[in-house]
């Protein structure tokens, strides 16, 4: 071989890697942006951490503009909690006040929950009615930011203080919605919760069923439900002296320790429950309040 021949051998382009060109089946669907973009492909944040059976809440009160919420001990830190005060526009909530659950321990990450006041009024003294912003539901068709909208109303009924809400379950391949109630107890009444708190109660539906298929009737996992319906929660204050750190213990229980109810059940009863908080922080949580705000929204 001579040596121009050498050189051109050389000197050629390298051979190119045949393009694969996508099948009819994986055409343009999956792509961001495209208008078939398909449910499946846009991703939608998870709780980064199970939620355990015992939660616990911890900050620096004096200086509130977030704190931890934690598993059994401080150190086991879960996710950070945000006060949305309502004075910007920020996302998901607007300008309502309010809580936000950041997936993660950063209010840079994204928000994964949030609950606040059902309209722009929220300053006014006996507006006491809740919003709960929830991910959409697996397989939706939705984006990242996209939030599904309950409402938790505040009622007093047969002289209880009540705030209801209901979400989805899972039960038998099917989702179905279910009703639930935080019911508000005294300090003294229960002495694990000598400061007081909420029992979540599931409520009984016409022909509703086991999450394994059995007939729904159910007794009280905890004292206290004052009937037969099933308590699956207890939100417990405690006493802000001498440490002023800790300011509330949330205790899954029954089915809803077991992880029966699912994880999308135990975000909401989360939520609800910072939601609760900031509600009593601001003394809405007595029945004088409730009633109150009955009475404006019937006038």
């Amino acid at each position: 071989m001579d040596d121009q021949a050498k050189l051109n051998k050389t000197t050629s382009a390298p051979p190119q890697a045949s393009a694969q060109v996508p099948s009819p089946d994986s055409s343009q669907e999956d792509l961001p942006g495209s208008k078939h973009q398909s449910a499946a492909s846009t991703t939608l944040p998870s709780p980064r951490h199970a939620f355990p059976p015992i939660m616990n809440a911890y900050g620096q009160w004096t200086k509130l503009k977030s704190f931890n919420l934690c598993g059994a001990t401080e150190k086991d830190r879960l996710y950070q909690v945000s006060l949305h005060t309502g004075y910007s526009a920020s996302a998901p909530l607007g300008t309502r006040p309010g809580v936000l659950l950041h997936n993660g321990m950063s209010s840079k990450d994204p928000v994964l929950a949030a609950a606040g006041y059902d309209s722009q009024a929220s300053f006014y003294s006996f507006n006491n009615q809740s919003v709960v912003l929830m991910p959409p539901l697996p397989g939706a068709a939705a984006r990242a930011g996209d939030f599904v909208t309950e409402q938790m109303p505040a009622v007093i009924r047969g002289g209880l203080l009540v705030f209801p809400f209901s979400v989805e379950l899972d039960s038998g391949g099917k989702i179905q919605h279910e009703k639930f109630e935080w019911r508000k107890f005294k300090s003294g009444v229960d002495g694990s919760a000598k400061e007081g708190g909420f029992r979540l109660v599931r409520l009984p539906s016409s022909g509703s069923t086991r999450l394994g298929g059995e007939p729904d009737t159910v007794a009280s996992s905890s004292p206290a439900g004052g009937d037969d319906s099933e308590v699956v929660a207890c939100l417990a204050w405690c006493k802000l002296f001498p440490t002023f750190k800790h300011a509330f213990t949330l205790q899954l229980l029954g089915r809803g320790q077991s992880g029966e109810l699912g994880e999308r059940w135990s975000l909401m009863v989360v939520i609800t429950a910072l939601r609760l908080w900031a509600l009593r922080a601001n003394h809405k949580t007595s029945k004088s309040a409730i009633a109150g705000g009955q009475k404006t929204a019937g006038s």
